[in-house]
C-alpha cells in the first residue's frame, strides 16, 4: 500500500508532510511526501525525532517530490493537509486520464483531505508540542491504514 502525503500551503509545507510521513510509518506501507517545498529545518528533524520513535524525517526530507515530476499511478491514495494540496492531487490523477472520485481499498475516493486543520510549525521555540497535537491527529488515519492493511492482505 502506497500512500503521498500532501501540502501546498507554501514554505512550511515541506515540514508538514515530513512530520505526517514519520508519525504514519509503518512497515507494510510506503509513504511518499510530495511538495513543491522540499526544505525543513534541522531543529524540526530533531523535534521529529524526539517524538517519534521508529520514525526518520530526514530519509523523508529526502525523498519529497514536486508535484509537477509524479502521475496517478505513484500512489494508491494521497492524504492532503491542505485544500491547495488537495487540488493539486486530484488535477495530478485526471491528467493521467483516471476518476479522482473512485477510490481504492475502503475509501471513496483517490484524494483526502485531512479532516483537521494544520498550523504551520512554529518558526522558533520547541517544535516538539507540535509535532505531539500531529500525532494525535494522525491517529484515527493510523488506524484507518492498519484497518486497510489487515482487510486487504
Amino acid at each position: 500500500m502506497t500512500i503521498a502525503i500532501i501540502s501546498e500551503r507554501g514554505r512550511r509545507a515541506g515540514e508538514i508532510v515530513v512530520a505526517a510521513s514519520t508519525i504514519l510509518t509503518m512497515t507494510y506501507l510506503t509513504i511518499k511526501p510530495v511538495s513543491t517545498n522540499n526544505t525543513c529545518r534541522d531543529e524540526f528533524i530533531n523535534a521529529c525525532r524526539a517524538m517519534v520513535r521508529s520514525g526518520t524525517p530526514k530519509k523523508y526530507m529526502e525523498r519529497i517530490v514536486d508535484p509537477s515530476s509524479v502521475n496517478a499511478d505513484y500512489a494508491d491514495f494521497w492524504l492532503a493537509f491542505d485544500t491547495k494540496g488537495a487540488q493539486m492531487a486530484k488535477q495530478i490523477i485526471r491528467n493521467s486520464g483516471r476518476s479522482a472520485e473512485k477510490g481504492k481499498y475502503d475509501f471513496p475516493g483517490m484524494v483526502h483531505l485531512f479532516e483537521h486543520i494544520v498550523p504551520d510549525p512554529p518558526d522558533s521555540g520547541d517544535i516538539k508540542p507540535w509535532v505531539g497535537t500531529l500525532a494525535g491527529q494522525l491517529e484515527l488515519w493510523k488506524a484507518r491504514i492498519k484497518k486497510m492493511h489487515s482487510e486487504n492482505s
